[in-house]
């Protein structure tokens, strides 16, 4: 309770200083307006992306996930979206580039129940591929002009790659951790 009021507090304390800040009476010439404004419209192009397992992992279809193992096949999925208009951008060239160097082209079709347009490729790990974090980006260009989606640089969010196996070891160790946590919490509660 007392970790929620320290983020409200945080987080109000923060609203307040951006409100004075942006308060502050400082006037912008018209040409500082001018270059807001351009530089707003190149930015209407927004990319978004994920990864989810493939059809072929017949426990997790079509799940959003960043851990895979080795032999794993990963699909990388992109959405391209004009945000004046807020729909796809349906000729945009699509591409993932890995840390490694590697580049795919996406392709755009109809997915899920919905027809969700978007763009994928899959690709499958190698069984010698190293394990660890692998990074990449998914690099859209429209109109000539390239836009980019990465994702957060947080460690636990970063696609991985495991060791044939692992993923079964890391979900066992996780339920033992919450039973735990469940366990103890639940004994805090009544000795209160």
């Amino acid at each position: 309770m007392v970790k929620k009021r320290k983020r409200h507090l945080l987080a109000g304390l923060l609203f307040a200083g951006l409100l004075v800040a942006g308060c502050n009476g400082n006037d912008s010439t018209k040409e500082d307006d001018t270059e807001t404004t351009t530089a707003t419209e190149e930015a209407s192009i927004v990319v978004l992306g994920d990864t989810i397992n493939s059809h072929l992992q017949a426990d997790a279809v079509c799940v959003v996930d960043s851990r895979f193992e080795r032999g794993h096949t990963i699909v990388f999925r992109a959405n391209v979206v004009d945000q004046e208009t807020n729909q796809t951008v349906e000729d945009a060239k699509v591409k993932v580039v890995l840390a490694t160097g590697d580049e795919y082209e996406m392709k755009i079709g109809p997915h899920g129940e919905e027809g969700t347009l978007l763009y994928t490729v899959s690709w499958t790990i190698p069984d010698d591929f190293p394990t660890g974090t692998l990074d990449y980006k998914i690099v859209a260009e429209v109109d000539g002009k390239e836009f980019t989606y990465q994702p957060f640089d947080v460690s636990l969010s970063k696609l991985t790659i495991l060791e044939k196996g692992e993923e079964a070891r890391l979900s066992q160790a996780a339920q033992e951790q919450a039973s735990k946590e469940s366990a103890s919490s639940e004994g805090e509660e009544t000795t209160s």
